[in-house]
């Protein structure tokens, strides 16, 4: 019992208690959703004699195989980008970066679930059709990691490892039908995911929190601090995303070169000038000095914010003034904005907003109108990458301006509807929940032995610096 209110078997074994018969789900609907490619499922043989004899194939043969450095660095992100970035809470290190892991290592497996699913419910006619497991599909599953880990930010040490999992489960398939429709229904292809994985990240993580009804005043405010170390620990998360953003954006474009290094290009300037834009305007806002926690995220602001227009035959110039751009918003959304989304009552905890839900949205706004720049044969280059219009579908430039647009409302509404029914979700009865007090503090979840690093027990100080008793002390 902690102050006064005793902790249920639901509280203390919910994780186990729902992740084991998911687990056994999982592995169920793999033998039924999933497949290995042709490619690596058989052997090829050739005879020798009476006997057939396997035929190895070198890698430089193997176009798959080639893309398996792209694969490492798209999961280098997830797993050690957004992991090290969420250890900036002073109390809730091991919380950000070990649930971080646990959503990788849960969603790495059950997009390809949904991904079948999903392919079903938009492609009945076809019949059933299991997902053929290759690099492609690990390199997408990166993708869709992403948009969770986003999430996961917003409502960053406000949920239960319970609550966590029902969100790995449900947002996939919520994302994955959004990208269907924008993909395949309005042929807005979005190579570095600005609103198809950040800004729907974003804004699902903050719907989520609203329908949890997570109130920013009634947050303790001694939780919410960072300290000098986490912060040191944050900046290594933002530099491993930093150097991998040109490959994360680029990993799925190996079938054509000029277009990956297009994307590749355009990746690395934008967020080379985000990270010298994001300096300066965080000096600038602050009266000469820099805050870390814009420093962490705004310097990566020009990769989010280039994500669709990375495959656009742009002049290099372009890349870096969106990119400096990016930088500068960012930075001012989390030194300006942060506090108005406090005062209107939204949770963003690690402020994904800022760096993820403006930049995506801003982005997708930038590449429907340099749609209005060029003319339908100005794409024909990418025509099968980018610009794919099938059927009767016109690709005239203003028509893609209105898909665009029509494609970030379409993510949007995706996003708020589908991460508001998550966090009604999550706060049912069967649902463990983290009382305020409890927020942000890693010790109800993990074994701690340094026991004065808890907040909650430290003995409270009057406004003439006496000690008096605190009632959080109670066992």
């Amino acid at each position: 019992m902690y102050k006064g209110r005793e902790v249920g078997k639901l509280e203390t074994y919910g994780l186990p208690l729902y992740t084991y018969p998911v687990f056994v789900l999982v592995v169920i609907l793999f033998g039924v959703c999933t497949e290995y490619d042709p490619a690596f499922a058989v052997d090829r043989t050739h005879s020798q004699g009476m006997d057939l004899v396997r035929t190895p194939i070198g890698t430089a043969f193997s176009q798959s195989i080639t893309t398996y450095p792209m694969y490492m660095d798209a999961a280098a992100m997830c797993v050690m980008g957004f992991g090290f970035l969420y250890v900036f809470g002073r109390f809730y290190s091991l919380g950000g970066v070990g649930f971080n892991f646990f959503i990788c290592g849960f969603c790495f497996l059950w997009v390809h679930v949904a991904r079948s699913i999903v392919h079903a419910m938009f492609h009945a006619d076809a019949g059933f059709v299991k997902t053929q497991l290759n690099m492609d599909t690990m390199i997408s599953a990166c993708y869709v990691t992403a948009s969770v880990l986003i999430s996961f930010g917003a409502v960053y040490g406000f949920i239960s490892p319970s609550q966590l999992l029902l969100m790995c489960i449900v947002e996939p398939f919520i994302m994955l039908i959004n990208e269907s429709i924008v993909v395949e229904l309005m042929h807005v292809n979005d190579a570095g995911g600005s609103i198809v994985v950040h800004a729907f990240g974003a804004f699902f993580g903050i719907a989520v929190s609203l329908g949890m009804r997570v109130r920013p005043r009634k947050l303790v405010e001694e939780h919410q601090d960072s300290g000098y170390i986490s912060n040191l620990a944050a900046m290594i998360g933002t530099i491993v995303l930093w150097m991998y953003w040109p490959s994360f954006n680029g990993a799925l474009f190996y079938n054509d070169v000029t277009l990956q290094g297009r994307i590749v290009m355009n990746t690395y300037l934008a967020i080379c000038a985000s990270c010298v834009t994001a300096f300066a305007t965080s000096t600038l806002s602050h009266r000469g000095r820099m805050e870390m926690l814009e420093i962490q995220n705004a310097t990566l602001a020009g990769g989010v914010i280039i994500g669709m227009m990375c495959s656009f035959p742009i002049e290099p110039w372009i890349a870096v003034l969106i990119g400096g751009i990016g930088g500068v918003v960012s930075t001012c959304g989390y030194a300006f904005y942060a506090g108005f989304l406090g005062d209107l009552g939204v949770a963003d905890s690690a402020d994904v907003q800022m760096l993820h839900g403006i930049p995506g949205v801003l982005g997708a706004l930038f590449a429907a109108f340099a749609c209005l720049d060029k003319d339908t044969n100005s794409y024909l280059y990418s025509h099968n990458t980018q610009w794919g219009r099938k059927g009767d579908v016109s690709t005239e430039s203003q028509e893609q301006f209105g898909w665009v647009v029509l494609a970030i409302f379409c993510t949007l509404a995706f996003a708020l509807l589908g991460g508001l029914i998550t966090g009604v979700l999550m706060k049912l009865p069967c649902c463990p929940s983290v009382h305020y007090k409890d927020m942000l503090i890693d010790h109800d979840f993990w074994i701690i032995t340094d026991k004065g690093h808890d907040p909650r027990k430290r003995p409270k100080k009057s406004e003439n610096n006496t000690v008096i008793a605190n009632d959080n002390n109670k066992l």
